[in-house]
């Protein structure tokens, strides 16, 4: 039986619903950088891969409200959540990262936020999405050893679940593994989280 909105649960959920102020704060300031690194490459298109609930992309529509959002996410109960409360930010849809129903180059910009990490296979999915992108790819991912850290602080408050990990980058780890792939992207962080930027027109 299909999962409805309201009976969505999910730690991505969980941690844009915190009543915490501090942690809220966190979100929105990472939400600024994110939208900044977007904007920069002044998309059309926009296809947030990962997309989870939707807020990442409902936050992007109010900042950028002239640029086509699509979100596509494994999760059914997500997307019905994000079709639920943010369907008229963005089109969502199932998805998956490895095999995106999308043409190539058919969305200017793809955007893959807190995502990699969880996959065996990350080096694939950011293939498939530069397959799919025109102008460039807009990366995050955790920043280790300083997420875990903070995250068991987190799931002591009961703000943040155990996210369920599989790839555990460093700040030099994650430019070598991405440089391999893109060669001339760029990097920052903020808070502890990583970004990439990967130019491909």
């Amino acid at each position: 039986m299909a999962v409805s909105a309201e009976q969505h649960r999910s730690a991505n959920l969980n941690k844009y619903t915190t009543g915490n102020k501090l942690y809220r704060w966190h979100m929105e300031t990472f939400h600024d950088h994110v939208a900044g690194l977007v904007s920069g490459l002044n998309p059309s298109s926009l296809l947030d891969v990962g997309c989870g609930e939707g807020f990442l992309a409902a936050n992007l529509h109010s900042r950028m409200p002239g640029v086509a959002i699509s979100g596509v996410d494994a999760s059914e109960g997500a997307i019905t959540f994000a079709r639920s409360e943010f369907g008229d930010a963005a089109v969502f849809e199932t998805g998956d990262i490895f095999d995106l129903r999308f043409a190539d180059n058919a969305i200017d910009v793809v955007l893959c936020s807190e995502v990699l990490e969880h996959l065996h296979d990350p080096a694939s999915a950011i293939r498939e999405m530069m397959r799919v992108a025109k102008v460039g790819l807009v990366l995050t991912v955790p920043l280790e050893p300083y997420f875990k850290f903070f995250n068991d602080i987190a799931r002591a408050l009961r703000i943040s679940p155990d996210p369920e990990h599989v790839q555990f980058w460093r700040h030099d780890a994650w430019k070598r593994f991405v440089s391999g792939i893109c060669p001339n992207a760029t990097f920052t962080t903020l808070h502890y989280y990583q970004t990439a930027v990967c130019r491909l027109a």
